[in-house]
């Protein structure tokens, strides 16, 4: 098929050509549906359409119809388009909906269509460019100085790390510069639990928001980067609490396309990418984890969309919930393939701000109907967006991250 392409310049959307081709517009990526003998669940999932109400922005349709249009040359490059590519938070509901060969391939068509834009003259938006600008040299972005990548850790707690350990924490950007008390939490816990890690300051940014944006030639350095870590620093390892991390480290970093980009910067063999609730699940079901406390509260659980569709991990957090004494766990209708993203991923909070906030004020709707106290998740990009909604709309929720509720009640049985 692809000999009948036109535009010979969007060579890597011209390599994807025969998949995308395959989307036969049914238009199943619209909704999240399950069918079934007692229950008929329908929901609309895809955040940009629920916010733009085109077809151009709902599920995996319009974008396959933007690609094969621009590879034929129907329509040209333009603001419009971009703003279609880039308002998506690529949470994965269309691909979760998906029912044709396509399937696997939907995220991987939408992060080659950016990468083919930042090439032309549109509107890539503005803070996305500014955080672009920076982050090859301060490796994060946030724009803050890489020698502050550590200051979230107590200078004697890090003094008391070891040079070499069986893991790595992986801590991210977004803990480490903006929830710091996740990080914090995180290595109190890991302590109190005796594993065998350290924390290294020359630790980059993962790439993920590099990777999620299309920007794949500034990405290979940050991968060959901490894909060295584990070899220089003895760690069989990664643990992260970050889901973003998690799906980069553990999915981009070794799985062959459209999975992950092995395809571009080579696999990462021999190194276990674990969540910190993975580290959590394992544990307690060995017996080795006391608790020593109760978190007498009802909560509900976020699915990151990157922990979650991404990387198909729904049940480990919850079991990590479930085994808290006096938690009582209650869940958003929207929930597991089902969830309703918290609108800040695919650059979307950088990008559009205030369109991000109004999807996580939806989210924070939908927790609140369930009578919960206390919405977790086990990301700190969706901890961010979710708690600036929480205070933003006045509700009167709180926000932990799993670690957050953990930490202060187990010890190391």
């Amino acid at each position: 098929m692809s000999h009948l392409l036109k535009n010979k310049e969007l060579k890597e959307l011209s390599k994807i050509y025969d998949w995308v081709s395959m989307c036969t517009h049914c238009g199943n990526c619209k909704y999240g549906y399950e069918y079934g003998p007692t229950a008929n669940f329908a929901a609309m999932l895809c955040v940009q359409g629920d916010k733009f109400n085109f077809d151009s922005y709902r599920g995996s349709r319009g974008k396959v119809s933007l690609a094969k249009s621009l590879l034929h040359n129907r329509i040209g490059w333009s603001d419009k388009v971009a703003h279609v590519l880039f308002t998506c938070t690529s949470c994965g509901a269309c691909q979760q909906m998906c029912e044709t060969d396509i399937k696997p391939w939907i995220l991987r068509m939408f992060e080659t269509l950016r990468y083919e834009a930042w090439k032309q003259n549109v509107a890539i938006p503005a803070n996305i460019k500014a955080w672009s600008s920076t982050i090859g040299t301060l490796y994060n972005p946030y724009k803050e100085p890489h020698e502050k990548r550590l200051d979230w850790l107590p200078s004697d707690v890090r003094a008391s790390l070891p040079k070499k350990a069986e893991y790595i924490y992986f801590a991210g950007c977004t803990a480490s510069y903006r929830r710091k008390q996740i990080a914090r939490a995180t290595v109190s816990l890991l302590k109190k639990l005796k594993v065998d890690f350290t924390v290294v300051a020359d630790e980059w940014c993962c790439a993920s928001p590099l990777l999620r944006t299309g920007q794949y030639d500034l990405a290979a350095k940050f991968v060959e980067h901490n894909k060295a870590l584990p070899e220089k620093y003895g760690a069989s390892a990664f643990i992260t609490t970050c889901a973003g991390c998690y799906r980069t480290l553990g999915r981009d970093y070794t799985m062959d396309a459209p999975e992950g980009y092995a395809d571009k910067y080579g696999k990462m063999t021999g190194v276990k990418v674990l969540h910190t609730t993975h580290l959590l699940e394992e544990m307690l079901n060995k017996g080795e984890i006391e608790f020593t406390g109760s978190f007498n509260k009802k909560v509900t659980y976020h699915d990151p969309c990157h922990l979650g569709r991404h990387a198909e991990v729904y049940e480990t957090p919850r079991n990590v919930l479930k085994a808290v004494p006096g938690l009582q766990l209650v869940e958003m209708y929207r929930n597991r393939k089902f969830s309703f993203c918290c609108g800040a991923g695919g650059g979307v909070r950088g990008g559009f701000a205030d369109y991000s906030l109004e999807t996580a004020g939806k989210r924070v709707k939908e927790a609140e109907a369930t009578g919960a106290e206390l919405v977790t998740s086990s990301c700190p990009f969706c901890y961010t967006n979710l708690a600036d909604a929480i205070e933003l709309n006045k509700s009167p929720l709180k926000m932990e991250d799993i670690v957050e509720i953990i930490e202060p009640i187990v010890k190391r049985k």
